[in-house]
């Protein structure tokens, strides 16, 4: 008897190949085929069909199934059984490049890998909580902190060094009798916020790469997700090496989101480090004075009128070039919309607002100024 194969479920087998692109393709000797094209056949036994010759040796034909499905998909038959079994989790894998032997990491750097994987999902969480910020500081929720709990972290495989993190989708159940309705994040919410966030900082980080006048594309993406709590952390946990992220969401819950490997280089990784030290000391900044051109004007719908302005941005600690929105009352916003088509330049003086879904700047009373 094969003890792995004693484990599978023919019928969570088949749910996990149709996930996965087979296509049940007819009946041989009592087992269901599965084909997929280019990659060939494989044999599921069934005992939901009537009047077909049973196969007799459905253990065995199990664990050929598997061993065959974990070759085409290159990775162990522990790690395949396991998504097998577990249709509601959603698997986020962090790949490093330390410089030693495929399978093995410095401890050092693994306790920084492990440390990484756990605040990249603490903030995840913290931005599905609580919504976009800049910065986040204090405490986290018993909310979040049930979460990571329920989080599970999976052993190596080959490839460099990889770590996989299972979230079960769903909320758990409430227990609670105050309330009627349950406040716990769901894993798949928070999963996908994460991806968002990732992508979204990868975006920022090619677009700022080898010009660091240039980390205030990663203010446009704070909205994302993008922080700079986010930014330090993927720095630390790439250990300064290349690092790519990649999901596999469960079947249990479809989604249309890429599971292609994300991954950040070495110049990347850089940029991300330059742009969490960034965010985080204009976070911390208070009152700024910025002088400069309007770049880009915006009357979001709902929303404050506002302008990115580039220029000089000056405050107690230091003086730097780059870009800055700026929110306006709509007198003023008319006079930075003239300003920019005469090519004048404009000096606001006001606070660097932490606490919004992107940095920006809200000015003075009498703070704005046309030079």
């Amino acid at each position: 008897m094969n003890e792995q194969a004693s484990t599978i479920d023919p019928d969570a087998l088949s749910s996990y190949l149709a996930s996965r692109g087979w296509r049940h393709g007819g009946f041989w000797r009592g087992a269901m085929v599965w084909e997929r094209e280019a990659l060939g056949r494989l044999l599921v036994p069934t005992q939901s069909q009537h009047d077909i010759e049973e196969y007799v040796d459905d253990e065995d034909l199990l664990a050929t199934a598997l061993h065959k499905l974990a070759k085409l998909e290159d990775r162990p038959e522990s790690e395949l059984l396991l998504d097998i079994a577990e249709p509601e989790v959603d698997v986020p894998s962090f790949r490093l490049e330390p410089e030693t032997p495929s399978g093995t990491i410095p401890l050092p750097a693994a306790v920084k890998a492990v440390q990484g994987i756990h605040d990249l999902l603490k903030i995840a969480a913290l931005t599905r909580e609580i919504g976009p910020r800049p910065l986040f500081t204090g405490a986290r929720s018993r909310y979040v902190d049930n979460f990571l709990q329920r989080v599970r972290l999976g052993t190596s495989r080959p490839g460099s060094y990889i770590f996989d993190a299972r979230v079960p989708i769903s909320q758990p159940p409430s227990t609670s009798r105050a309330i009627s309705w349950n406040d716990e994040l769901a894993g798949r919410e928070v999963i996908a916020t994460l991806h968002k966030a990732l992508h979204a900082a990868h975006k920022a980080a090619m677009e700022a790469a080898g010009n660091h006048e240039r980390l205030d594309a990663f203010d446009d993406h704070v909205g994302d997700g993008v922080s700079a709590n986010l930014c330090s952390t993927l720095s630390d946990l790439s250990g300064n090496h290349p690092v790519s992220i990649s999901f596999a969401w469960a079947r249990a819950e479809p989604t249309d989101l890429p599971t292609e490997p994300l991954t950040f280089t070495t110049s990347l990784v850089r940029t991300l480090s330059a742009a969490g030290r960034e965010l985080e000391r204009l976070a911390k900044t208070g009152r700024v004075i910025v002088t400069g051109e309007v770049e880009t004007l915006q009357q979001p719908i709902g929303e404050s009128p506002r302008v990115k302005i580039r220029g000089e941005l000056n405050s107690h600690a230091a003086t730097s070039r780059r870009a800055i929105w700026v929110v306006l009352d709509p007198a003023d916003y008319q006079r930075a919309f003239h300003a920019q088509i005469s090519k004048r330049r404009l000096r606001v003086t006001g606070q660097l607002d932490p606490d919004q879904r992107r940095l920006e700047m809200r000015p003075d009373p009498g703070g704005f100024e046309v030079l």
